[in-house]
């Protein structure tokens, strides 16, 4: 069976090929055409596009889920953050995980040992830092994800590498905290598994999955056959 997930962004989608529940194919779509597949699900930020095909299944707290979700406001609960959160354990299941999805807000979702999702945080990404400290102050530069390229140093020798290392390290110390804090919470050591587009400049030494959400979302449609 050929299925498609569909990650709905606001100026572009994008669209992985799943074949017998193997990826075969991941790519932006930007004009609406999607490969057939027998099977659709996608992943919306805002209204449902006029171009998702009609049966197209909508990620959702209300479907079967392989995790309990225990959050107080599931109707609020980004669609990219369940099916990364199903993906995570789908992989790393029985062990408690730390799900780090790395774009224009960075998120960290918390899912135990016995599968129950208890939720995380929601954090500013690099970019969106770089444009605060460029927009609220009056002669601190506007940085770009480049810039966050080079070795992050937390003693930055320039202005530019002093922002870069209080956006970039500090985001890697949150997320070393946060990890920390839920392996003392778990009473073990925490799985983490980093996703996004910035994953590379905040993953350290954890596994990258980049397609942790289309993965997840697969995961979900099957479940809901």
């Amino acid at each position: 069976m050929r299925s498609l997930a569909i990650d709905v962004g606001n100026t572009r989608a994008k669209v992985a090929l799943f074949e017998d529940g193997r990826m075969v194919s991941c790519s932006v779509c930007s004009d609406g055409m999607l490969p057939a597949a027998d099977r659709y699900i996608a992943s919306l930020t805002g209204a449902r596009p006029e171009w998702l095909p009609a049966d197209c299944m909508e990620v959702s707290y209300k479907l079967k889920l392989p995790i309990r979700l225990d959050y107080a406001t599931p109707e609020t609960l980004g669609s990219d953050r369940i099916a990364a959160a199903c993906a995570a354990w789908g992989l790393y299941n029985g062990r408690p995980i730390m799900v780090v999805d790395a774009g224009t807000c960075v998120t960290v979702d918390y899912v135990a040992k016995d599968g129950v999702y208890h939720g995380g945080a929601i954090l500013p990404g690099i970019e969106m830092k770089f444009r605060a400290l460029n927009t609220f102050t009056a002669r601190l530069p506007l940085l770009n994800i480049s810039d966050a390229a080079t070795a992050c140093d937390p003693v930055g020798d320039s202005t530019c590498n002093s922002i870069v290392s209080g956006v970039v390290c500090a985001l890697r110390y949150s997320l070393e905290g946060y990890a920390s804090e839920l392996s003392r919470r778990a009473g073990e050591e925490v799985q983490v598994v980093v996703t996004g587009g910035d994953a590379t400049h905040l993953a350290a030494e954890w596994p990258i999955e980049p397609h942790l959400v289309m993965r997840g979302m697969n995961e979900i449609l099957m479940m809901n056959l």
